[in-house]
């Protein structure tokens, strides 16, 4: 099996069906997928509304943590490449085909792409440069000055190759805030190049963005973010 998709999703009811579906409708061999849903320990119909969209496999993950469950579904999977999708998204256009055409190279680990959100104006157009520019650019900005090596990753929509996987054992399951930051920097440092692809994009909510604020939100992840790179690949207790 070339690809392996799992959903971390806790009290998911409302938004899991529509992740899923998202990933049917992509024209790419259903033999040659997997959707695994990791159901972190819901109280609402999360595991049933999975079920009913078309999801291959559920699990019941009782520990919480989305990196708990983020770990669990790779233990679960069988592909050769493993996914992640946050459970509010939907992949938009070749997503499946580009994740495998671009893990290729076989110097590349893993590779990641920006989320598209529904803002508009001032607020869309920030959002764009953000993802589209500032987040690609940075990880080779700071090689360049430091001789480091980085990565970038968005938690909720990225891949990573099995053998890269087992080179890092897995995804730490400390939950913390810029987890995607430190899984990136792992990766990078203990596997392969870390690849971002602007055109793999997944349709997301804006909801972090409305609990945080649309400013406070990227400050937090970039201060996350520095802070993984420069500090060695352990997570923080």
């Amino acid at each position: 099996m070339k690809l392996s998709i799992v959903i971390p999703a806790f009290n998911e009811e409302k938004n899991i069906g529509q992740s899923v579906r998202s990933l049917l409708r992509q024209d790419f061999k259903r033999e040659d997928y997997e959707i695994i849903v990791v159901d972190n320990n819901s109280t609402d119909r999360t595991s049933a509304a999975a079920r009913e969209a078309g999801a291959d496999k559920v699990v019941l993950e009782k520990i919480k943590g989305i990196n708990v469950a983020r770990n669990r579904g790779y233990l679960e999977s069988r592909g050769e490449i493993i996914a992640f999708l946050d459970a509010d998204s939907e992949v938009l256009g070749d997503w499946m085909a580009r994740i495998v055409e671009d893990l290729a190279p076989e110097e590349i680990a893993a590779v990641s792409g920006p989320y598209e959100y529904y803002f508009k104006g001032w607020q869309g157009f920030l959002a764009k440069i953000y993802q589209h520019f500032l987040i690609p650019k940075t990880p080779l900005v700071l090689e360049l000055l430091f001789r480091r090596k980085a990565g970038v990753i968005i938690g909720g929509n990225f891949a990573v190759k099995r053998w890269a996987f087992v080179k890092t054992q897995g995804i730490p399951t400390h939950s913390f805030w810029g987890d995607d930051a430190f899984i990136a920097m792992l990766v990078s440092r203990k596997a392969g190049r870390v690849l971002f692809d602007t055109r793999l994009m997944v349709k997301s909510s804006s909801r972090r963005f409305t609990k945080e604020g649309f400013f406070h939100l990227p400050f937090l992840y970039a201060k996350a973010y520095f802070k993984a790179y420069f500090e060695d690949s352990t997570p923080p207790k």
